[in-house]
């Protein structure tokens, strides 16, 4: 079995619009390990935001979604989560994991997203504020794997208690992808997943080794640094030789594929992450059922860039998770 694979169809004014962002998004700095700590914020700051800046406290109350923000327990000090809670009662809940290279981003980075949940499909929004890799915090991948872990665990135990539903969806962008995997894989081996209806995957990474499209990434690339790509990745485990990092606690691309819930996936075609998509619905279509959106003329992140295509994407993500709730 292969996953269901759909190639969205732009418009000839939806393709221009395209064109213009990434015009602009080629003057941007790209990101690359050697420059985490020192260019990070500027980064973020630059490629997120406008699109961050446009959602504030005011906005959200104008259009009824109220947030809350918690401490949960965890086995090393808590975890911080940001709940937008949609004007209705919900119909369902999305466990939310924020991307940015697992180096920059909080849970409040994607509320112009998740407001977008909660106000068009009536759904309430866990976002998980994980711990950012850091060296001089001490802070590695495996802190931000088990803050994910820990919320997952949370959602699912308390979902009908505080959201009167237990129509659970896991959600996440880039980096945040590869932590809502992880942390579905964890789950699915607690045997925690009955209360999961579907997982959305938006330009993940599931091979810390680097897929083709990893490793033949050029300068051309939006956004992220193409040629330094596949080292960068190997930068988040120093310890680990690349065979290890192949490993499914790291690479979810090698887990298992069983148990498992339907699942979204989304890639554009000038992302160099896009074969992790690609091979990564593919595997999880012997598990369940994988549908794959590719997206043209859209680079890493560029669901966070505004403009119709942009758009068009928030929307098939909504109609998908509309139609998995209602089965």
């Amino acid at each position: 079995m292969s996953a269901v694979v759909r190639r969205l169809e732009l418009t000839p004014s939806e393709r221009r619009a395209a064109a213009r962002i990434n015009a602009t998004l080629s003057l941007m700095p790209r990101l690359k390990a050697d420059g985490w700590r020192l260019q990070a914020s500027q980064w973020a700051n630059a490629t997120f935001g406008g699109a961050a800046q446009t959602v504030t406290a005011a906005w959200l109350r104008r259009r009824g979604v109220r947030v809350e923000t918690l401490r949960i327990p965890s086995s090393d000090g808590g975890v911080p989560l940001r709940i937008l809670h949609p004007p209705k009662p919900p119909r369902g809940v999305v466990l939310d994991m924020h991307g940015g290279g697992w180096v920059v981003g909080s849970a409040g980075l994607n509320d112009h997203l998740n407001a977008d949940l909660a106000i068009e499909s009536g759904l309430a929004v866990v976002s998980v504020d994980y711990r950012l890799l850091s060296v001089t915090r001490g802070v590695l991948l495996q802190h931000a794997i088990d803050d994910c872990t820990a919320a997952g665990r949370w959602l699912i135990d308390n979902a009908a208690a505080r959201f009167g539903t237990m129509d659970i969806f896991l959600c996440g962008q880039s980096a945040g992808a590869h932590l809502t995997a992880l942390t579905t894989m964890a789950l699915r081996d607690e045997g925690r997943l009955d209360a999961v209806r579907g997982c959305v995957f938006v330009y993940g990474v599931y091979d810390l080794t680097g897929t083709p499209s990893v490793r033949a990434a050029g300068r051309e690339s939006l956004l992220l640094n193409g040629p330094t790509l596949a080292a960068d990745l190997a930068r988040l485990l120093p310890d680990r030789a690349e065979a290890a990092r192949r490993s499914p606690d790291v690479s979810p691309l090698y887990a298992t594929m069983r148990d498992l819930p339907p699942a979204l996936f989304m890639a554009g075609d000038l992302d160099p992450l896009r074969d992790d998509s690609v091979l990564m619905a593919d595997a999880w279509s012997a598990a369940a059922p994988s549908e794959l959106i590719e997206v043209p003329l859209a680079p890493h992140g560029f669901i966070h860039f505004g403009g119709p295509v942009a758009r068009r994407a928030r929307s098939e993500i909504r109609l998908w998770l509309d139609r998995t709730l209602h089965g």
